[in-house]
């Protein structure tokens, strides 16, 4: 029986290691087939220079009007700056590239202004390139 109270730990840490390879899902393509590179190259190729925005403004900014209630009620330009740099991530993450604050700046003044200068007033902030 104490060899298994001492083994059980043992396997548990072997099977967890073996869980957390990097082996591809079933399904997936490997990653130096003709299919990954040609993807690969086909995204890159289709990325304008300075970085890609696929996330159009309008998004952006009803993303922000959405966000609001919740960073008013924070209480705190630290917290609202926490707050917004991880949840504006996320879902930056979720639609595809993640743009650059300067990006976001471009966009939210063009089609939100209002919107954009109330959010970074609560954050404490003068851009989105603080975060």
């Amino acid at each position: 029986m104490r060899t298994i109270r001492l083994l059980a730990p043992v396997v548990c840490l072997v099977l967890a290691a073996t869980a957390c390879t990097d082996a591809p899902e079933p399904g997936a393509a490997a990653p130096d087939s003709p299919t990954t590179t040609a993807a690969a190259s086909s995204a890159a190729g289709s990325a304008p220079d300075g970085g890609s925005t696929q996330v159009s403004a309008k998004e952006v900014c009803a993303y922000l009007d959405g966000q609001l209630p919740t960073l008013k009620g924070i209480g705190s330009e630290t917290g609202v700056m926490a707050n917004l740099t991880v949840n504006l991530y996320s879902w930056y993450e979720k639609q595809g590239p993640v743009p650059t604050g300067r990006q976001i700046d471009d966009q939210t003044r063009q089609e939100c202004p209002a919107t954009r200068t109330e959010v970074l007033k609560l954050a404490g902030m003068e851009s989105f390139e603080r975060l």
